[in-house]
């Protein structure tokens, strides 16, 4: 049981590294479509996601949960991709409510947003796609 705790923490901190890697390409490259190349946020939002998954999804099978020694892409993946997938329809729905509902700026949003999406994705991948 306390082996499972600290796996569970040693895991979830590092998982928390590969999601700070991602949050700030991912949003330097949030900023660059949407400020500088004046792209709709949602599309931004989906290209920015897509980045995210192919990103996270290689670091977190070699260095975070390591299924086992070789990286097979296609056995996993799928299930990866539906865990993500989920978190992008939450995230999205609640991106664009909170934009068009309080006209908000949706770079700001999408950093508190970004805390549930962490939860959803770190639980999903540990107890599922990647377990």
């Amino acid at each position: 049981m306390i082996k499972n705790i600290k796996e569970i923490k040693i895991h979830f901190i590092k998982y928390l590294l590969v999601g700070g890697i991602n949050l700030i390409t991912s949003m330097l490259l949030f900023f660059l479509l949407f400020n500088v190349l004046k792209i709709n946020y949602l599309v931004v939002f989906t290209i920015t996601w897509l980045y995210g998954i192919f990103l996270t999804y290689i670091i977190n099978f070699i260095w975070v949960f390591k299924p086992e020694d070789k990286l097979k892409f296609k056995k996993r993946f799928n299930k990866y991709f539906i865990v993500y997938l989920s978190s992008y329809i939450i995230n999205l729905l609640l991106l664009k409510g909170i934009v068009e509902g309080y006209d908000f700026n949706p770079l700001y949003v999408q950093f508190f947003i970004l805390p549930l999406v962490v939860i959803i994705n770190f639980s999903g991948i540990k107890y599922w796609a990647l377990k």
